[in-house]
């Protein structure tokens, strides 16, 4: 028996191929997919097109769980980041300097890659530039070695909080699945 999938909702004329991320309603080709996007709201509740409309409403995330977790690019939009630039403003100059010396080397004038040893280059090889330029820079007197291990210290505690969502939102996956495995237990019986 084939399964046949709902309608498009723009033309209501042929089956819907293609679902909508946001809410799940089924178009049937780019141009209605492109009209539904357009006429999207800002905001709308997933339609519930199942039997089971108690196990989809259990399943659906809630407003904090639809909240993708952090990453650890997002640090520089952290307030401890952005204080810590205001009393060290040379902060970023020498992290896109860290940044930069696990990068290849760039072509010289001549079209061949500039090297200081015979040795080609590897993403080792940049990290161990990276490390030697950290080692000096923690070996330097004043702000700039205080200001890196402030920005280590940021890091660390971002990384803790990043591990903390996650671990959060296992949990509360689990106990989704429990939830969902419980109702389909008491459906069968």
């Amino acid at each position: 028996m084939a399964v046949t999938r709902p309608l498009c909702i723009i033309c209501d004329a042929v089956e819907g191929k293609y679902k909508c991320p946001r809410c799940n309603a089924h178009t049937c080709s780019l141009t209605c997919s492109r009209e539904h996007r357009d006429s999207h709201p800002a905001v709308e509740e997933k339609p519930n097109h199942t039997e089971r409309s108690d196990l989809a409403t259990v399943a659906q995330p809630t407003t904090s769980e639809q909240q993708q977790p952090a990453k650890i690019s997002e640090i520089a939009d952290s307030p401890e980041y952005k204080a810590l630039l205001q009393r060290y403003p040379d902060l970023e100059l020498y992290l896109w300097d860290i940044a930069t010396a696990t990068d290849p080397p760039k072509p010289s004038h001549g079209g061949k890659i500039a090297r200081k040893a015979k040795q080609p280059w590897t993403q080792e090889v940049g990290m161990t530039n990276a490390v030697h330029l950290v080692q000096s820079i923690k070996a330097s007197p004043g702000d700039v070695r205080d200001a890196l291990r402030e920005f280590s210290d940021i890091v660390s505690i971002f990384k803790t909080r990043l591990q903390a969502q996650d671990d959060q939102m296992r949990k509360r996956k689990a106990e989704d699945v429990e939830i969902i495995n419980k109702l389909l237990r008491e459906e069968k019986s």
